[in-house]
């Protein structure tokens, strides 16, 4: 369980870090259709962050409880 644990949260880390990236290069975007590019691959890569957190809190939840 640890070892699936761990990958959730690498994984977390990567789409937070992608997003971060993404939404940096939206800021120094230089024409609108680049910015917009970026914008929205920052919203996906961060609703991938959002539903990894999820899943964590969930597993969290269920290895607290059957201790």
């Amino acid at each position: 369980m640890f070892a699936v644990m761990s990958d959730l949260r690498t994984k977390l880390e990567r789409y937070e870090s992608k997003a971060a990236h993404c939404m940096k290069a939206a800021q120094e975007a230089s024409d609108e259709a680049g910015k917009a590019f970026y914008e929205e691959l920052a919203r996906y890569y961060d609703e991938l962050a959002t539903d990894f957190r999820r899943v964590l809190a969930k597993r969290t939840g269920a290895s607290l409880a059957a201790e």
